[in-house]
């Protein structure tokens, strides 16, 4: 195995596993928000799987050599959350898939943090998944449900 399919299908796996959070959240809490002390909301569930699929979809992008087109303003629901970042992280899987060694040390010029590495790109977007899974497991603790739901990705 290479270490672009390696990546890329660690990159699928993640994708799904943020599916699988998003199912296992009560509906109500999808859409939840807690004031800051500065009475600013925090962002949903929802708002941060949206960010994962802008992230996904810009990395990918970048990867093929493309200008990423402005994030979307994505309104998503249960069920097309799970869709869109199921699709974004197939979408990067596949650019991943196409790097050759030399592009994982290649430079991208991101269009905030500048220059990085591809290994960085293709990195970066699964880390953001991971971060906001955990995130999203939060939210379900702080509103009661003390399960971890464990992804079937993570145990296979």
């Amino acid at each position: 195995m290479t270490a672009q399919q390696f990546m890329s299908e660690h990159v699928q796996r993640m994708g799904l596993s943020v599916a699988h959070f998003v199912a296992s959240t009560e509906p109500a809490l999808l859409t939840w928000t807690q004031a800051s002390p500065n009475g600013e909301p925090s962002r949903t569930i929802l708002e941060l799987v949206g960010e994962c699929v802008n992230a996904n979809r810009m990395f990918a992008a970048l990867l093929r050599g493309e200008s990423p087109e402005k994030p979307a303003d994505l309104s998503l629901t249960l069920e097309t959350a799970q869709q869109e970042i199921i699709a974004s992280s197939n979408e990067l899987a596949a650019a991943i898939g196409y790097m050759n060694d030399e592009d994982f040390y290649k430079d991208f010029i991101h269009p905030v943090r500048g220059p990085l590495s591809g290994k960085i790109l293709a990195m970066g977007a699964y880390r953001n998944m991971a971060y906001h899974s955990g995130q999203i497991n939060f939210i379900q603790i702080l509103n009661g449900d003390h399960e971890f739901h464990v992804p079937p990705t993570w145990l296979k």
